[in-house]
């Protein structure tokens, strides 16, 4: 009779990827100040600005272009570009 192993073997070191998977860009004119896209971040790449007027990254090597922050950006003003 065949067992089949319940471990899970992680992938090789070689295969993981470190630092940020994506690069935000915001235009701060086209931001209303909305905070949707600092509260859609996963991994909190976003924080908003001091002022309180647009968002910031404020953590560019969490970014995972999962694109939810541009995805819910009702102005248009965030793009994120993956980085291959």
């Amino acid at each position: 009779m065949n067992e089949v192993s319940s471990a899970i073997t992680p992938p090789p070191a070689g295969n993981v990827r470190k630092g940020p998977r994506g690069e935000v860009r915001i235009f701060a004119t086209w931001c209303k100040g909305c905070h949707i896209c600092v509260e859609f971040c996963p991994t909190k790449v976003l924080a908003m600005h001091p002022n309180g007027t647009h968002p910031i990254v404020v953590a560019a090597e969490k970014c995972t272009a999962c694109h939810f922050c541009d995805t819910h950006c009702p102005d248009l003003a965030i793009a994120v570009k993956k980085i291959e």
